[in-house]
């Protein structure tokens, strides 16, 4: 099984919907920069609903004032936390 992280960037759904279509894999998705809206709408859900991993960069989400919006089940990351998350998966897809 192999295990797959994806940083996504900006509001295009593409990448969360590519992350959702892995069937017996392990899937994370980290949310950086504009990406960390999803965070907080139900294209979100569906993922973790599936059992995808979610993380959002810490710093994006203050400069976006989404702090408090942010459900329980998105992990919020530093940078130095992030850069440690690497090294948890085998292959890592940058959108």
């Amino acid at each position: 099984m192999a295990k797959i992280l994806y940083f996504i960037t900006d509001t295009d759904p593409l990448g969360i919907e590519l992350a959702m279509q892995h069937k017996g894999e392990e899937v994370g998705i980290c949310l950086l920069q504009d990406a960390t809206y999803f965070a907080c709408k139900k294209e979100i859900e569906k993922a973790i609903n599936q059992g995808i991993k979610i993380y959002a960069a810490k710093k994006d989400v203050e400069l976006r004032g989404l702090t408090k919006l942010i459900p329980p089940e998105v992990k919020v990351l530093d940078y130095s936390e992030i850069i440690d998350l690497l090294f948890d998966y085998e292959k890592v897809v940058n959108m």
